[in-house]
């Protein structure tokens, strides 16, 4: 056996592997004793038929040169593989073969490479967070809303009531219902940031158990893409119409919504929460934007079939989500939006090609700066979620303690390390000190 590596620009190499002859008669005579032996060829006992009896009871010498294909490619493959020093990403596969001399063609994907360059340069405006007074004095009145006093009215429902109200909506001409929106506790009306735009007005002047048939337009960034911008009928009915009284903005409030004595007190609770709510929110994006400067920097090269891969799996989450939050089979979603599977898979590719370059990048600089997650680790995650569970624990520490779980809390807490590295290092942090040992932990993709 010898062969030839050509390397190709799709980060994969085309592999010419000549078989010596002998193999090949061997592969040959062992294909047509198998099939013999699961074929019944009159006149033969099995396993004792010619070749060429065996050839035509399989179907043709088409049928029996794949099996035997097949055969000689698991036997030199793996090797040739091996002594070309070829790391493949995946199985590969065959592309042509060739007779006198016998060559087998094959096409290998590569594993992936990533060069992160001069990581350690990247440097990014670390963000700060300030929390105004308009924006305390907005909680409050959140909090005020939720301590209204509701009281049941016998009159028609005006600004500012909780109403009890169901509505059903269908397209003009259709008897398909197509919009059901029933607020478990209930509509508070108002003009202004409603999730129906116009519903509130078209309910004032209702009173309980009154019905309306009116139309209505969705706004175009409504959740259901089919619908948006769409006016529909509407069918409206009101069950309940109760008063809404806000209490006043004091000491009172701030005993009866928290554990303090004094408004001051409260605010002062609000603005800690809310500087930690937006330093985790200001964190989680400047973690992307470390995360897509590293990437941009890098030079990643990957081979057809592992975007397939990334797009196969993310394809199957879309479908999982699809059954999940819209209630029904794919298929039938797929009806109401007019598209194909394929048109789909399309649309995702984007964001898989995004996905898997980010995990590349992820993964090496694991790698380079020796990042790891000790057993240690793994168990104090496991027993701080298992306490979230109470009574449950010794059941979520049983499923916790699964491979399968423990590998996917490995990643997560790996991928956590990774992200803060690098956002140090874009805040300049990590400046003075060297990169850390290589490490043979992937990160997750």
């Amino acid at each position: 056996m010898n062969f030839q590596v050509e390397t190709l620009d799709t980060h994969e190499v085309r592999l010419t592997i000549t078989v010596d002859d002998d193999v090949v008669n061997q592969a040959r005579r062992d294909v047509a004793r198998e099939l013999s032996k699961q074929v019944r060829i009159p006149g033969f006992r099995p396993g004792h038929a010619p070749m060429a009896a065996v050839i035509r009871a399989v179907g043709g010498q088409s049928v029996f040169d794949a099996e035997v294909v097949d055969r000689v490619a698991r036997e030199v493959y793996p090797k040739a593989l091996d002594e070309a020093g070829i790391d493949p990403y995946g199985p590969g596969r065959i592309e042509e073969v060739r007779q006198s001399p016998y060559q087998l063609v094959a096409r290998v994907p590569l594993e992936p490479k990533v060069d992160l360059r001069d990581y350690r340069s990247i440097r990014l405006p670390a963000p700060s967070v300030v929390v105004t007074d308009e924006e305390i004095e907005q909680q409050l009145q959140f909090i005020r809303e939720e301590h209204a006093i509701v009281q049941l009215v016998e009159r028609p429902a005006e600004m500012g009531d909780l109403v009890e109200v169901s509505v059903v909506g269908k397209l003009p001409g259709s008897d398909e219902v197509a919009l059901r929106f029933q607020p478990k506790r209930g509509l508070v009306l108002k003009a202004e940031d409603e999730v129906l735009p116009g519903l509130s007005a078209l309910i004032v002047g209702m009173s309980a158990g009154e019905h309306k048939d009116a139309t209505l337009t969705l706004p175009d960034d409504f959740d259901e893409a089919s619908l948006r911008g769409q006016t529909i009928d509407v069918a409206i009915d009101v069950q309940r119409v109760s008063s809404r009284t806000l209490p006043d903005i004091n000491d009172e409030l701030a005993q009866a919504a928290s554990a303090f004595s004094t408004l001051a007190e409260l605010r002062e609770d609000l603005r800690r929460r809310l500087i930690e709510y937006k330093q985790r929110q200001a964190d989680q994006s400047f973690a992307l934007q470390a995360l897509d400067a590293f990437t941009a920097l890098a030079e990643v090269r990957y081979p057809p079939d592992f975007i397939e891969d990334q797009l196969d799996r993310l394809f199957a989450d879309f479908k999982d989500d699809v059954r999940k939050v819209e209630g029904m089979p794919f298929e039938e979603w797929l009806k109401l939006q007019g598209k194909t599977e394929q048109q789909v898979r399309e649309e995702l590719r984007p964001i898989a090609e995004q996905r898997g370059r980010r995990g590349l990048v992820m993964r090496e600089l694991s790698r380079a700066e020796g990042l790891n997650v000790s057993e240690e680790e793994i168990a104090a995650e496991v027993e701080l979620a298992a306490q979230r569970y109470g009574s449950r624990q010794a059941e979520v520490r049983k499923v916790l303690a699964r491979a399968d779980t423990r590998s996917a809390l490995k990643n997560s807490l790996l991928s956590t390390k990774v992200l803060d590295r690098m956002m140090r290092i874009a805040k300049g942090e990590l400046a003075a000190e060297p990169a850390g040992q290589p490490s043979a932990e992937p990160a997750a993709a």
